[in-house]
């Protein structure tokens, strides 16, 4: 009998082949989603009513009580339909879910990236089952924050601007900004390599018109398309998991246009896990990239310290 509860087995590249098939028979074209133009947004002043109502309930912690008293269940409900009715998993309640969660993190402790050579055997680290914890605790973390991880930075996100989200996971900066700032009519990009939060990601943008998918190939220096301009690409808690991060960072550079903006993190720490040596060893001539290419307006380059949120904006080349 097959256990579609507490040791759930996926097949993430299946998984992904009949996404994309759904995604292709919604009348996009040949490849899963092109860019369209975004949708009408709400007026401002009801968005910023939203986001500023929903920042008040998270800075008070009378947000986090309605979550952990099972006040506020909407993360769940949203949850519990891409695991039982998109994965076909045993239905479950608000209880299993969090009892899920501390058995695939026991399972997840173990996952490593034992071949860093980027393509099929990197990625393969990132589809175990025990992964699965990585999607438990993305909708757990985010949801208790309410999505509004964004709100440092949006002041360096201008209306109709193109936004990237790379090696987005579940989208949490994405899912924040349309649900709050539809009136920015933004367009968006998220990318990421053949996992289970992108799988999530995919499902739950899916019926979002100005949302673009990519799915990232790490065996290629270069995955955006050739001649695609952003004006900010975000990429956080994602270059110490790279096999290849200078070559995404010069990628980033090539792909922004010029006073765009880089939103980043980079962790300094020992490779284990799903950190990679190349995302430790490649980090100085990351950010001396960064440092001869943009100019740092929010944060600082730290090569000897754990970089928290850091705005640069590109510079034109001399």
């Amino acid at each position: 009998m097959i256990n579609k509860f507490d040791k759930v087995c996926l097949n993430i590249e299946a998984e992904f082949q009949k996404q994309d098939k759904l995604l292709e028979s919604s009348g996009e074209g040949q490849t899963p989603r092109n860019l369209k133009s975004p949708v009408l947004g709400k007026s401002a002043l009801l968005c910023l009513a939203k986001m500023y109502f929903a920042g008040f309930l998270q800075k008070t912690g009378l947000w986090q009580r309605l979550v952990l008293s099972n006040q506020a269940l909407g993360w769940f409900n949203e949850f519990r339909k891409f695991w039982v009715g998109c994965l076909e998993n045993r239905p479950i309640d608000v209880f299993d879910f969090h009892y899920l969660r501390n058995v695939y993190r026991s399972g997840f402790q173990g996952v490593s990236v034992e071949n860093e050579k980027a393509g099929k055997k990197f990625e393969a680290a990132w589809q175990e089952s025990p992964d699965l914890f990585l999607l438990f605790q993305a909708i757990w973390h985010y949801g208790q924050k309410a999505y509004l991880t964004f709100y440092p930075f949006l002041k360096y996100i201008p209306k109709g601007a193109g936004l990237l989200e790379y090696g987005c996971g579940i989208a949490p900066v994405t899912q924040g900004l349309i649900k709050y700032c539809s009136y920015k009519k933004l367009k968006f990009t998220i990318a990421d390599i053949r996992q289970i939060n992108f799988l999530y990601a995919r499902w739950k943008l899916s019926f979002s018109p100005n949302v673009n998918f990519i799915t990232i190939d790490s065996a290629l220096p270069d995955n955006l398309p050739a001649n695609e301009l952003y004006d900010v690409i975000i990429c956080l808690t994602v270059f110490e998991h790279l096999p290849n991060p200078l070559s995404v960072a010069q990628s980033f550079y090539s792909h922004l246009r010029t006073n765009g903006i880089l939103i980043f993190d980079y962790v300094k720490q020992a490779a284990d896990g799903l950190d990679t040596k190349a995302g430790q060893g490649q980090r100085n001539r990351v950010l001396q990239f960064v440092e001869k290419n943009f100019k740092v307006i929010e944060g600082k380059i730290d090569y000897e310290n754990n970089m928290g949120l850091t705005i640069a904006k590109k510079q034109q080349q001399k």
